[in-house]
């Protein structure tokens, strides 16, 4: 049998997808699969996917040599984890070694028009028992959803935070999808636009018991409470993903917090 399991291990290291080798550690995964050794199953992202380009576009200043949560400072704790785990299923940190970066993540930061191929190479790796499986032209959203379950350690909610990240990033790689699954892409956008528009019917005070439905992503607010001289209070309340902000905002914002903490000092001093 270890004879067998080494021709299975030539053959499949010398695979490629496009310019890509595969990684060892799918390697590893597809030979465990197919002698049929049970294996954990990993976990498939489920963050916004629009969440994972921005953190790519935040490390264009330059890739450090380690990755950690403290490159994506603007986001919450469970994203800046979301985001390293997408990166470590993808490939693009090597856990074992310190979560340096692959070099695809540096083409990816460098290279932004590259991303699309880069990554529709890394979902034909990192999803292929399901593409190997199934036709994408051909699927419905029961079968996906169903093949999702088989290949990867996500149920509930989180199943389908997975299923919906796979869907806009077979988009984005432009991935053939089958008119029932893009069908749900464009599902999502439309509840969002409803969720909008039922914020806008809450704030008028009519249909006050309308909930609306989730956004995909939530940015994180901050606030700023000073007392002035003169008496009463200002309130300088940041909601906004810093990542999505052009360079003349960035120093606008943070030109405002910048002055209200030199106001808030110097009232500070005076009183001493």
């Amino acid at each position: 049998m270890f004879k067998k399991i080494n021709l299975y291990l030539k053959k499949v290291l010398t695979m490629r997808h496009g310019n890509f080798i595969m990684p060892l550690r799918f390697v590893v995964r597809y030979v465990v699969e197919d002698f049929m050794i049970e294996p954990d199953k990993p976990v498939a992202p489920y963050l916004p996917f629009r969440t994972f380009l921005n953190s790519l576009d935040s490390l264009s200043q330059g890739v450090p040599p380690k990755l950690d949560r403290t490159l994506w400072r603007g986001q919450s704790g469970l994203l800046q984890g979301l985001i390293i785990n997408a990166y470590r299923f993808f490939g693009l940190a090597n856990e074992q070694d310190g979560d340096t970066p692959s070099d695809e993540l540096i083409k990816m930061t460098n290279h932004p028009e590259q991303r699309p191929e880069i990554l529709r190479a890394l979902l034909e790796i990192t999803y292929m028992g399901i593409l190997q499986e199934h036709d994408l032209t051909k699927m419905t959203m029961k079968m996906l959803e169903d093949a999702f379950e088989k290949s990867f350690s996500v149920s509930g909610t989180t199943k389908q935070k997975a299923i919906t990240f796979f869907l806009k990033a077979a988009k984005y790689s432009e991935l053939p999808l089958s008119p029932y699954l893009q069908s749900q892409i464009r599902n999502v956008g439309a509840r969002r636009k409803r969720s909008t528009r039922n914020d806008a019917v809450q704030s008028n005070g009519a249909n006050a018991n309308i909930l609306p439905s989730e956004p995909e992503e939530q940015t994180q607010g901050t606030s700023k409470t000073i007392e002035l001289k003169s008496g009463g209070k200002l309130t300088l309340i940041v909601s906004v993903n810093v990542f999505d902000l052009q360079a003349s905002d960035r120093e606008f914002v943070f030109g405002m917090i910048d002055k209200l903490q030199e106001y808030e000092e110097k009232k500070q001093k005076a009183s001493e």
